[in-house]
């Protein structure tokens, strides 16, 4: 899924060659101009794509954290149903870290698996993805809520 979002952020600065776009570019881009989604959805992704690191905001404007030139639109792409299905806490700790470090959610599910047979199997799933998250250099600040209600107050 993080790859879709990645595709959905990248178009709009791909189509109008911008390294940068306000807010309202951005979803217009996605409602309008690409008729992807209803603006509510447009901004639902803005939000997903700024908590996942994909996008930053300077100022007023929207600036991708990735190489946009980099980005392989497949023929005919849309994004699908999926995009805004909610999301389990590892699924965002996962994605997170994927977007930040660039690695794939693949690997990043191996790092997390990794730290936590380091520490004995004694923390959640979650915790271990906190700390490669915090290895990673990711801002776990949005994160960390959710991760403390799941651990202390059950899924």
């Amino acid at each position: 899924m993080e790859d879709e979002l990645k595709l959905v952020v990248a178009t709009p600065f791909k189509k109008k060659a911008a390294t940068s776009l306000s807010i309202k570019d951005f979803e217009f881009a996605l409602s309008f101009d690409l008729k992807w989604m209803a603006p509510a959805l447009a901004s639902k992704a803005r939000d997903r794509a700024i908590s996942t690191g994909l996008l930053r905001l300077e100022g007023n404007r929207l600036v991708p954290t990735f190489d946009v030139a980099q980005t392989d639109m497949p023929n005919g792409f849309k994004p699908s149903g999926n995009l805004f299905a909610e999301r389990t806490v590892i699924e965002e700790i996962i994605s997170m870290i994927s977007a930040r470090t660039g690695k794939s959610e693949k690997e990043v599910i191996a790092l997390i698996n990794n730290k936590q047979e380091q520490l004995g199997d004694l923390v959640d799933i979650e915790i271990a993805g906190l700390i490669v998250a915090k290895d990673g250099g990711c801002d776990t600040e949005s994160i960390y809520k959710k991760v403390y209600l799941k651990t202390f107050n059950g899924p």
